[in-house]
């Protein structure tokens, strides 16, 4: 019967639909123990489901937070990031990434990265908003112990300056030492009238000089080779390239490498970690050395700034260059065409994820023959969004 034929289709037409509440309900079991960090609301803001992994991170139990609105919920915990940006999404149906800031469980801040979007039934209608992402806290940590060993291993390359650095400055304090002292045991024996001359006073001072010398330089390579901490502040850049190229000396030298500085004059302030900026110095100048041949050559280190609201630093080698077949891998982990013992593999990633974290770029040029120009460019002024940056949301592609 006509009937009969309609009200079949029409089941036929709803088979294998999935409606909106049947849809939460099998994503709430499904991610419940999932290894990332997921959290889920309806439309109105009401949390539906906080798993597991969430749950141990923050140290906020998904059954305490369950029913309530997201935005008072965590309000109570002294942040709204999250609920915030879930709330937009449920607004405006369109999907978003997002670094946040939640409760940590020891009672310290994390930091999580999200993507958040609308849940849709099979008709298309937004039916809940789900946030998924992970911890950047641990995965800082991380980068920071891998920074921190490229970091020991660019000192490993410059420790044999050390000896150079600090000998020099010794020898004369020595001789100084011995003078004033052999004048000072024959005045006591009364051969030698018990007066200082001028050159007494030129000895003491190189004394003087050279304890300074070898005071800063042990100061400054401790401090550098000391773990690093993300504290960012206004620098001038120029500035921060002298003092790296301080502990590359040796390197050149070894390299019979010849350093050209063409530093910008009134460059702006650049807001970065130091010794960070330091470590991609120091790391570009000994890989340049490094590319050079048996000859020795030219290295050139030089600052700039643009209208663009970016300030850089270029350094140039004439060395053999990269191959063509090996470019689409410098800055891959591990990948080096050093001998062994000459390279970690490490520098030239962790120059990049260093410039990356300042909100910057790397790029490289090479010539088979002809050297190899690495350039940095950095953000300027405090909208930069470097380690520390701010909150920032991003619209995600449908």
């Amino acid at each position: 019967m006509p009937g009969q034929k309609g009200n079949a289709s029409a089941k036929k037409s709803t088979q294998g639909k999935v409606a909106g509440p049947d849809l939460v309900a099998g994503l709430v079991q499904m991610m419940a123990e999932a290894d990332i960090l997921i959290a889920m609301t309806d439309l109105e803001g009401r949390v539906v489901a906080w798993n597991r992994a969430l749950s141990q991170l923050t140290g906020c139990a998904g059954s305490d937070g369950v029913g309530k609105n997201i935005s008072e919920w965590l309000t109570g915990f002294g942040v709204r990031d999250l609920a915030d940006i879930m709330v937009q999404v449920a607004t405006r149906h369109e999907s978003l990434r997002c670094e946040v800031r939640l409760p940590g469980a020891s009672g310290s801040m994390s930091a999580a990265e999200f993507s958040i979007l609308p849940v849709r039934d099979d008709d298309g209608v937004p039916v809940a908003v789900m946030a998924a992402g992970h911890d950047l806290t641990a995965l800082r940590a991380l980068q920071n112990q891998v920074l921190h060993a490229e970091k020991l291993a660019t000192v490993g390359q410059i420790a044999a300056g050390v000896a150079h650095e600090i000998n020099n400055p010794l020898t004369s304090v020595q001789m100084c030492v011995e003078a004033v002292l052999r004048k000072a045991n024959l005045a006591t024996e009364g051969r030698v009238p018990n007066l200082y001359e001028p050159t007494d006073i030129e000895r003491l001072k190189k004394i003087r000089e050279g304890a300074e010398r070898i005071r800063k330089f042990s100061r400054d390579l401790t401090t550098y080779a000391r773990p690093s901490g993300r504290e960012i502040e206004e620098v001038n850049l120029n500035e921060v390239v002298e003092h790296a190229l301080s502990f590359c000396e040796h390197v050149l030298y070894e390299a019979k490498a010849s350093l050209t500085r063409d530093l910008a004059p009134d460059q702006p302030r650049v807001r970065v970690v130091r010794d960070h900026i330091m470590q991609v110095v120091t790391n570009l100048v000994s890989n340049a050395a490094q590319a050079l041949s048996d000859e020795g050559g030219v290295i050139v280190v030089r600052t700039f700034s643009d209208y663009a609201g970016h300030a850089g630093l270029a350094v140039s080698d004439n060395g053999e260059g990269i191959r063509e077949a090996d470019r689409g891998r410098v800055f891959e982990p591990f990948f080096t065409t050093k001998p062994a013992g000459r390279g970690t593999g490490l520098g030239l990633p962790v120059v990049r994820n260093i410039v990356l974290a300042h909100g910057g770029d790397i790029t490289f040029e090479s010539r088979l023959g002809g050297g190899t120009t690495f350039v940095v460019s950095l953000p300027l002024g405090p909208g930069s969004s470097g380690p520390m940056g701010p909150l920032k949301a991003e619209k995600q592609p449908r």
